[in-house]
């Protein structure tokens, strides 16, 4: 089961948006979409929801190619949920609990089946039913981008696009966020979209990574790859790597040699560095 894009371009007055973009989105995966600004991340992820009525190329859906109304426009796509950049600035509700209903309540759901899918949805983000009857706006910023993140939840997403869904956040926030994003996405088995320039969280949490430089699709790859193998693309493009894997690297210089890591990850980095920074008499922690 996976979302494909054949030979895909879309063009903004007369400007070439996305060239000749072919790829594969499987299910069940944390993908992260990097580049530049202004390099088709945001298109991407337009096209994906349906969100672009008019694209080159094929997308198929489940080996089935997306629908299309009357005019042959593609259609939003419902089982794809988006959750915009900076998503409170979206909440329209007088309380928490009528704008974590409103989806539902367009789709038919009773009251009784809304209150449930409340119920479960809370915990999950870090949310107590003490905020359902207060107004938004009387929430912190975090607790905000959780209800907004949350309401696109509700309507159980098959694979869910968020973009930068951290901005603004302070560091403890975002860590939160990215936390319960990451355990939604693995206990649901859904698929995360995660547009970002954030490299260390990039590395964290991503499984594969797409990167997009003006317009074209550099390439789609495993993570630790990437950022261990490929920093040369990196570079050419004008992104940089993660803080750990920088560190890495110039251990790797300053001691001339090779140094095998598990992963790109913060962690199994400083396990492997810290021994031989210490040989050196360079780190005391």
């Amino acid at each position: 089961m996976a979302y494909q894009l054949n030979n895909v371009c879309v063009n903004y007055a007369h400007q070439m948006a996305l060239n000749n973009v072919s790829c594969t989105i499987q299910e069940g995966k944390w993908i992260s979409v990097i580049g530049q600004t202004g390099a088709g991340k945001s298109t991407f992820v337009k096209v994906l929801k349906g969100l672009i009525p008019t694209i080159n190329g094929d997308y198929l859906i489940h080996q089935h190619p997306v629908k299309k109304d009357a005019k042959g426009h593609l259609k939003v796509i419902p089982e794809i949920g988006f959750v915009f950049q900076y998503p409170e600035h979206q909440l329209f509700e007088t309380t928490v609990y009528k704008e974590l209903a409103f989806a539902l309540k367009q789709q038919g759901s009773s009251r009784q089946q809304i209150t449930e899918a409340i119920s479960m949805i809370l915990p999950q983000l870090g949310l107590s039913e003490e905020v359902l009857p207060l107004a938004p706006f009387q929430l912190s910023g975090g607790q905000k981008r959780r209800v907004a993140i949350a309401s696109v939840m509700m309507t159980e997403p098959k694979l869910l696009i968020v973009d930068e869904p951290t901005a603004g956040l302070d560091p403890v926030s975002r860590e939160a966020l990215l936390q319960l994003l990451k355990k939604w996405q693995q206990q649901e088995k859904r698929t995360i979209i995660f547009v970002s320039h954030k490299m260390d969280d990039v590395a964290t949490y991503s499984d594969e990574v797409i990167v997009f430089h003006e317009g074209q699709l550099m390439g789609q790859f495993d993570t630790n790859h990437l950022f261990l193998d490929q920093s040369s693309l990196l570079e050419k493009i004008g992104l940089p790597l993660p803080e750990p894997v920088q560190f890495l690297k110039l251990l790797e210089e300053l001691s001339g040699q090779k140094i095998e890591v598990a992963s790109c990850r913060e962690q199994d980095i400083f396990e492997k560095v810290k021994p031989l920074w210490d040989s050196r008499g360079l780190l005391n922690v």
